[in-house]
This record gives C-alpha cells, structure tokens and sequence, in this order.
C-alpha cells in the first residue's frame, strides 16, 4: 500500500495487517514515561489511531471516542512532539496514560511506517480477543479519516454478540 504526503508518493514499510487477522503484540513507551505491551487480547475492544499530527485531532473524532469510552481503550500513536502532545491532550482531556510519540516499532509492526520521521495516518479496531476487526488509512496523510464509516464499524464491534458457545463456556471454565 502506498499513502500520498505533500504530493509525494511513499509505499508503507514492513507487512500490511488484515482484517480478522491477529494484531501483533507491540511494546510502546507512553508519553507519561510508562511501556504498555498493546494490541494483543484485552478486557476491552482496543483502538488504535496514528496520527502524524497530533493536531489531526478533531471533535467529531473526539465525539466518537467518548461516546464508546466505556467500552474500548482508545490508544493513540503520533510523531508529534511533547509540546504539540501537551496542548491536544489539555484541549481535549486525553488521558496521558494512552498517548505515546514513540512510534516507530508500533507503525512498523502495525504496517504504517513511511519512514524514520513519519507515519500513514490509520485507525484500527481491535475485538477483545486481539483480532483486527476494522482498518482505515486513509491514501493521503492530509484526508480526514471517513468518521461515519469508523463510528458505523466500532459499533459493530462492540455490540457484537457471539453466536453458540466457545469451549470454555461449554465447560463452565
């Protein structure tokens, strides 16, 4: 896959991820100095945003991801730096704990790397068994993210009810 950024074309470094594929597990030093391992099983729904501007930040966005914050863990992957990072996540009351400019290895594994100084904008959805159930990187870094097609997605995922029964329910365990 390629993204377009200012008219030039770059191709996305390392292995593209495919929905109802297993997300790769990846290490990531959060802004507040903490390493989370994300990506793999979870209590909850994972989302994962990269973003090579912080400032690509908007309301409609934000909108979405506090109407389902109950229900997922919203991570968010940027190159920005810790000043721009300060700003977004004050205007907007991010969660530190959630926010990482460390991105190389996370945009490497995760098939989003242009290279050392930049990453595709995308999103991910993650179910709780740690598979990719939804993907957005949009052609050109500068496009908005198509936000009615990521709100219709997330609901899906997260209202999504599994038919039968797995074995560990079967055996009570």
């Amino acid at each position: 896959m390629e993204v377009t950024y200012k008219k030039e074309v770059f191709p996305l470094k390392k292995r593209e991820r495919k929905i109802d594929s297993e997300a790769p597990a990846v290490r990531v030093k959060m802004i507040t100095q903490e390493t989370k391992v994300i990506g793999m099983m979870a209590p909850k729904i994972q989302i994962m945003i990269t973003l090579p501007c912080i400032k690509a930040y908007n309301n409609g966005l934000h909108n979405i991801l506090s109407e389902y914050a109950s229900k997922a863990i919203v991570y968010i992957i940027t190159k920005s730096s810790d000043d721009n990072l300060e700003k977004i996540t004050n205007a907007y009351k991010i969660d530190e704990n959630f926010v990482s400019n460390d991105f190389k290895d996370f945009s490497l594994k995760f098939g989003v790397n242009i290279n050392d100084e930049l990453l595709a904008k995308s999103i991910f959805i993650i179910d709780k068994e740690g598979i990719i159930k939804y993907k957005q990187i949009p052609s050109n870094i500068e496009t908005s993210f198509d936000l009615d097609e990521f709100k219709e997605n997330l609901h899906e995922v997260i209202n999504f009810k599994q038919k039968g029964h797995t074995h560990e329910n079967w055996m009570g365990v």
